[in-house]
């Protein structure tokens, strides 16, 4: 089983990441928040196998939540998810430490076979 946390400070975005998931036997989202410090508490408090976080977020960006999940050296993994796509973002993503990169556009195809590469400590970026 997968434990996974999901942050975006969109509900309905939230409540599509969760429908997807539903799909899979083996995914338990163990927690959902809608800003990156709420995020970054989640994955203190829960250790998460996989985070799942947009970029852009109130408080606490996704970038910032995941230097700080890195520099914890916490085990959670991190996918990070963005309305925005291309090499450029790409970069920032992995510059941050975060081990996957998927647009929101990309979600309902990529979405578990990227956690799933995540949790298997694979890179997994779509660009």
């Amino acid at each position: 089983m997968i434990r996974v946390a999901l942050a975006d400070d969109h509900p309905e975005v939230l409540l599509a990441l969760r429908l997807l998931l539903r799909l899979s036997d083996e995914i338990n989202v163990i927690c959902e928040t809608s800003n990156g410090q709420e995020a970054l508490d989640c994955v203190i408090q829960f250790q998460p196998d996989v985070l799942v976080i947009d970029i852009q977020m109130p408080d606490l960006d996704g970038l910032s939540a995941t230097k700080r999940i890195v520099d914890l050296s916490l085990p959670t993994r991190v996918l990070v998810i963005s309305l925005n796509r291309g090499s450029f973002v790409a970069r920032q993503v992995a510059a941050a430490g975060a081990k996957g990169f998927l647009a929101k556009e990309d979600l309902p195809e990529f979405l578990l076979p990227a956690i799933q590469a995540v949790h298997r400590g694979e890179l997994f970026f779509k660009e």
